[in-house]
């Protein structure tokens, strides 16, 4: 089996780490990248790189769609993985509606975590976000069948994020299951991007929460982006405010503008 993995990025100094860890595996992978910044040294045969301004969320979306492969695998720029972990969620995936995950690294109950949803829309007790306690575990490094993926697709309303729950929560209410991996783990490196961008997380919770209960079926319909003649050139949907276009960021000591989403 060959894995297509996908990565919307805009700090390619992060890409030889990601490749470095995805490729302590017996698995046979390829890797496709979307953003707006062309690699900085040479990509390996199984790495492909397209170039787009558009938002985050499609980014995601054009790069699954040039990955190859029965199933998938999203991955953020800035996380490593534990050796072979591809070969171990490969072995996981026991149906066409399983998910299989990795799990989190920096928390003391690693099972009881997965099964907290931060509710965000409440103010902090104690400096602590609330958690709502879901009957199914959320994945992180998480592995589907690219037909689960396809049918679903990703909701146009997203700009950068939290599509990829939305999916899950999808499949799990399609009668589909997460299975969370007994040792293979995902370290976030913690480096700032465009993940926290405003609304997403509202569409979340509108879409799938009734105050804190779960919905288990979906508010509305999922309207999917769709690959077409100008996907690389115009985003569809929801787009990001203007007043929030423009953001630098540090690579080294130089300071880069990330550029207006089209």
């Amino acid at each position: 089996m060959e894995v297509g993995v996908f990565c919307s990025s805009n700090k390619p100094y992060l890409w030889g780490n990601l490749y470095e860890t995805l490729s302590a595996t017996s698995v046979n992978f390829n890797l496709c990248i979307a953003g707006p910044y062309p690699p900085i040294e040479p990509l390996p045969g199984n790495v492909k790189y397209i170039q787009t301004n558009v938002k985050p969320a499609q980014c995601y979306f054009i790069a699954e769609q040039n990955t190859i492969g029965e199933c998938i695998m999203m991955m953020a720029d800035d996380v490593s993985l534990t050796p072979y972990c591809l070969d171990d969620l490969v072995g996981m995936m026991d149906g066409k509606m399983t998910i299989a995950s990795c799990k989190y690294s920096r928390t003391i109950n690693l099972d009881q975590a997965h099964y907290w949803f931060v509710d965000k829309r409440v103010p902090k007790i104690e400096g602590k976000w609330k958690v709502i306690t879901l009957d199914f575990p959320l994945p992180i490094g998480a592995m589907m069948y690219r037909e689960i993926f396809d049918d679903i697709g990703i909701d146009k309303n997203y700009i950068a994020m939290n599509w990829n729950v939305d999916m899950y929560f999808n499949v799990v209410s399609n009668g589909g299951k997460i299975i969370l991996s007994n040792k293979s783990v995902l370290s976030d490196l913690k480096i700032s991007g465009l993940c926290k961008v405003g609304g997403d997380y509202n569409y979340l919770t509108e879409m799938w929460f009734n105050g804190d209960k779960f919905r288990h079926k979906r508010k509305n319909p999922v309207s999917p982006l769709v690959y077409n003649d100008t996907v690389l050139t115009v985003s569809q949907g929801r787009v990001h405010p203007s007043v929030l276009e423009k953001r630098e960021y540090k690579v080294g000591t130089k300071s880069k503008i990330i550029p207006d989403w089209v």
